[in-house]
């Protein structure tokens, strides 16, 4: 007689396997899933060795006891190589899983279970009684290097399995989220179930509890797979739908209802709450414009400046799932019909822009822009007028022939002028700002004829053009101003062309000799100057301990070159810099004084026989128009006082003063001065000193960045020159001042001789 307990576990064994059959048989009824393959195998398997299990507690002692023993743990090992393919396929990694690593992967599972089996099935079978229930075990069989593969093999599999699960329960492009928290957690109550049944811990020896665990977790992931809908498509729709974008935006199902729209698509269609709405029934015939990649212009839509219609670009992006299949559609309408309009009228004015480059003359150019307002724009009332700055009156350039017609010879006689007072047109010229779309009000005698509405563009400092249509015209829609606004820039541009023709030639011969300049600087530069002198440095650093008495002297006239060549080189480059960088040159306003005192201190740390006093506060200078430069000139002239002084303790006195214009910076030294002649060319390019030898390139430098500041530098006589604190020396020496312009607007140091103004 079969004992309750047999029957109970026997029960459950067969019960379990049932089910894992029937989820097979279910999974594969829905093969269109990628997913249901995989998971038949997961399914199936478990439930034959449920099947078996029942078998042998039927009958425990039979000649396929071995056979079936052996099989449950085959089935178990190619259980889990499914559950692995499983993972791989629902997370979507198709790229990943070709045909051949397919094969691979169910491959090393089959091997693995078949060497299992076998070493299963070599092992003794004992048959054993526990609470009425007689069932065969194997007492061996966790022993063995064949066990411990298949076993770790296992779990490898299920635990990476289960990670891929795990991370693609997190992503944030998860729309089965829900899904994949069911799957993974029935996924997570097996692997439990294995753990504890490995470890011993059972409610009866007979009772496999893992099979139980297996055919739950397979009715579970049908379960989320086919019968209940976790499909969810708004989570993407924060990524896709942008709440704040001026273009109508609707979010689709793949039935084409609306799940989700932003505000602009709601005022589009006239509908506070649309979702659940077919699509077509909102908009008609925007799903076969989307699908031929047209425009689509909306039923009884009208643009926005009240003339034509609104027409939209279509932009169908499709939602896919991990498989790549579309589980809706996000449909952007972008307006381009302003776009549009605005593209015919740069077409219909690109003839013109090509006819403003053949104009010589303003003449020329407006009444080029006069007959585009006329033929391809259609105002028959338009002219332009030139300003005439010795009369100081707008003159008539250009007219249209309905103008011409009303004016008839009074424009060939120039009586039609306009003068500062109270009309449009002046107001208009003198303010620069334009009139659009008002009546032209006019003093007396200056327009005989009403012109109606009319838009009055400047043209720069050269004139006005005024555009009408007539005192039957309607008035200016948007379109139609901005289509007047880009006649009337391209006539100030074209003007602008004319007008700097003459300033184009000499910019030209400007950059000419820059660039001589230039090729000036790079000619001392091109032997490697600098590089020179630091090898013949070296070498004399080396030759000086070898040497003494007269041989010593050549090595110290040797380093007095090598000092000098260096700071020459020094100064070509700067030079370089700054004429062939325009952005190097970029004035703004500094302080001189705290460059000054900078470069003061320099001096005094580098000279010990170098006296230099400061007659006046250097803090109290204005800030003048100068960039970072401006330190290496009064580096340059206290150089140039110490180097050619024959005295063996030099004096300098620096002194500075500012007036409502300019700042003046005043050297002075106790030398041999400057003789008179060479005042003026001491400051030319390659200038040698007769008596020094020396290459007077410093004091070039000096002169080109003076320049460039818009001041002036010159040499005077000590002997006629007294500081401010009435210190003087009137038996020798020279004087470099410099003058430099005050920087416009008020400015306050920034600590770094850098002063912020308010321009």
């Amino acid at each position: 007689m079969t004992s309750p307990v047999a029957v109970l576990i026997g029960g459950a064994l067969a019960v379990g396997g049932v089910t894992g059959l029937g989820v097979a048989y279910v999974a594969l009824k829905h093969r269109d899933h990628p997913a249901a393959r995989p998971l038949a195998g997961i399914a199936g398997l478990p439930g034959v060795v449920g099947l078996g299990l029942a078998a042998l507690v039927a009958v425990p002692d039979s000649p396929a006891t071995n056979l079936l023993l052996a099989a449950e743990y085959v089935l178990w090992l190619l259980a889990v190589g499914f559950f692995l393919l499983f993972a791989v396929t629902y997370t979507g990694r198709d790229e990943w899983l070709t045909r051949r690593r397919r094969r691979l992967l169910l491959g090393y599972f089959a091997i693995m279970a078949a060497v299992s089996g076998v070493d299963m099935f070599t092992k003794p079978v004992v048959i054993r009684t526990v609470n009425g229930l007689t069932f065969p075990v194997l007492p061996t069989r966790t022993e063995g290097i064949a066990y411990l593969v298949a076993i770790v093999s296992a779990y490898v599999g299920v635990f990476v399995g289960t990670g891929l699960l795990v991370r693609f329960l997190i992503s944030s492009r998860n729309m089965y989220r829900k899904q994949t928290g069911l799957i993974t957690g029935a996924i997570g109550l097996t692997v439990v179930g294995a753990v504890v049944y490995e470890a011993g811990i059972q409610f009866h020896p007979g009772l496999r509890l893992n099979t139980l665990f297996y055919s739950a977790e397979s009715v579970l992931i049908a379960l989320a797979l086919f019968r209940y809908e976790f499909l969810n498509v708004e989570p993407l729709a924060p990524e896709v739908v942008l709440k704040r974008i001026d273009d109508p935006v609707f979010v689709l199902d793949d039935s084409d209802v609306v799940v989700d729209t932003n505000p602009a698509a709601r005022m589009l269609i006239d509908e506070p709450d649309p979702v659940g709405v077919p699509v077509n029934d909102l908009l008609p015939g925007i799903l076969g414009a989307a699908a031929k990649d047209g425009e689509y212009v909306p039923p009884g839509a009208t643009a926005g400046s009240g003339e034509g219609v609104e027409v939209y670009d279509l932009n169908a992006a499709p939602i896919s799932d991990q498989y790549d299949r579309v589980r809706g559609t996000v449909v952007v309408l972008r307006d381009v019909s302003i776009r549009k309009r605005r593209e015919q009228a740069l077409e219909r004015l690109q003839s013109v822009s090509q006819r403003f480059l053949a104009a010589e003359t303003p003449e020329e150019v407006l009444e080029i822009s006069v007959t585009a307002a006329e033929e391809l724009l259609g105002y028959h009332y338009s002219g332009a007028m030139l300003y005439d700055d010795e009369d100081d009156v707008l003159r008539p350039a250009a007219f249209a022939e309905s103008l011409k017609a009303a004016f008839g010879d009074q424009l060939a006689r120039s009586e039609v002028t306009v003068g500062p007072g109270d009309s449009d047109v002046w107001r208009v010229f003198e303010s620069g700002e334009p009139m659009l779309g008002d009546p032209v009000e006019v003093e007396t005698g200056e327009v005989s004829l009403n012109l109606g509405g009319s838009l009055l563009y400047p043209l720069g400092g050269y004139g006005v053009i005024g555009i009408s249509a007539g005192p039957d015209h309607d008035g200016f829609t948007d379109e139609e101003r901005r289509l007047a606004e880009i006649l009337a820039s391209s006539t100030e541009n074209a003007l602008d062309r004319v007008g700097s023709e003459q300033e184009l030639r000499e910019s030209r011969e400007l950059l000419a000799a820059r660039t001589e300049q230039i090729e000036f600087f790079n000619s001392v530069l091109r032997h490697d100057l600098l590089n020179g002198m630091q090898v013949i440095r070296g070498h004399l650093d080396g030759l000086r301990g070898h040497v003494d008495g007269e041989a010593s002297e050549h090595v110290d006239v040797i380093e007095d070159w090598v000092t000098d060549i260096t700071a020459l080189t020094r100064n070509v480059r700067t030079v370089t810099t700054v004429v062939g960088d325009d952005e190097a040159v970029e004035l703004r306003a500094v302080d001189p004084g705290a460059m000054l005192s900078e470069k003061v201190t320099k001096m005094r740390r580098g000279h010990d026989h170098v006296s230099i006093d400061i007659a006046t506060d250097l803090d109290r200078l204005s800030a003048v128009r100068a960039d970072d430069f401006l330190g290496e000139v009064f580096e340059n002239l206290l150089g140039n006082a110490i180097e050619h002084n024959d005295r063996d303790h030099v004096e300098i006195v620096v002194d500075g003063t500012a007036t409502a214009n300019a700042v003046t910076v005043e050297i002075a030294d106790n030398g041999p001065g400057v003789e008179d002649e060479y005042k003026k060319e001491i400051f030319e390019e390659a200038f040698t000193s007769d008596e020094s030898g020396s290459i007077g390139f410093g004091l070039y430098f000096v002169r080109l960045m003076i320049d460039r500041y818009g001041g002036d530098v010159w040499f005077e006589d000590r002997s006629e020159w007294a500081p401010s604190d009435g210190h003087g020396d009137d038996e020798r020496g020279a004087v470099a001042v410099v003058e430099l312009p005050l920087a416009a607007g008020d400015g306050e140091p920034d600590g770094t001789g850098t002063l912020v103004t308010d321009d």
